[in-house]
């Protein structure tokens, strides 16, 4: 008797279903790591925006303090003695309103820098009076220095952006009162502080702010 030993082939391989499920599987896990790679990059980009911010605010009120700490009263050097004019056109004078909208169109503080008169021997006098302007518009804090009186080879400043992208900024003051009278004021630290604002389609993403403080020898009014 012969037996004949029939062998059936198996076909080895993948269903639609099983494709169809690998697949799904697939773009899930793709998905995921989309979403962390992308809420990563935004993550980086805010971050970067952020200290990009942060920097332009500081560098900005660190030009803005020192230009600030240099207001002066008009003084002149004789050999019989030094005069100095303490009147209303050199004080610092400074926006009254405490919170500025970085919107708004208007000047914020102006003062004096002044350096001495000196009359010499041949009766040429040097000396000199700058005038400073800080002002917003627009969001941008501006900045003019131009000569009022006198002559020198400093350098001057027409209509210079030293801060972007402001929201707002308020001003406080604290009265510096003399050592030997107190009731008399010589001068003011000014407090600054700074919102700038980053923007898409009209709606704030990311918002930093700064401060800094001025110390000006000289009085402070109204503006």
């Amino acid at each position: 008797m012969v037996f004949v030993m029939v062998h059936k082939n198996k076909k080895y391989g993948f269903t639609v279903v099983e494709i169809a499920i690998a697949c799904i599987v697939f773009a899930l896990l793709m998905g995921g790591a989309y979403g962390v790679f992308s809420g990563a990059s935004k993550g980086f980009q805010r971050s970067t925006k952020s200290l990009t911010m942060q920097n332009q605010m500081r560098n900005g009120l660190t030009f803005i303090r020192e230009e600030m700490q240099r207001a002066s009263y008009r003084s002149k050097i004789e050999i019989n003695g030094n005069t100095i004019d303490e009147g209303d056109d050199y004080c610092f004078n400074l926006c009254k309103e405490k919170e500025i909208d970085g919107k708004s169109n208007k000047v914020l503080a102006i003062w004096k820098i002044c350096k001495p008169f000196i009359k010499d021997s041949t009766g040429s006098e040097s000396g000199v009076v700058f005038k400073c302007t800080l002002r917003i518009s627009n969001g941008e804090i501006i900045y003019s220095k131009v000569i009022e009186d006198g002559k020198d080879s400093e350098t001057l400043f027409q209509n210079k952006v030293v801060m972007t992208q402001v929201g707002k900024i308020k001003f406080s003051t604290d009265k510096i009162k003399s050592p030997t009278s107190s009731t008399e004021e010589v001068g003011a630290l000014i407090n600054i502080e700074t919102f700038a604002v980053n923007s898409t389609s009209g709606q704030a993403d990311l918002t930093v702010s700064a401060q800094t403080g001025a110390r000006v020898e000289v009085k402070v009014k109204d503006l």
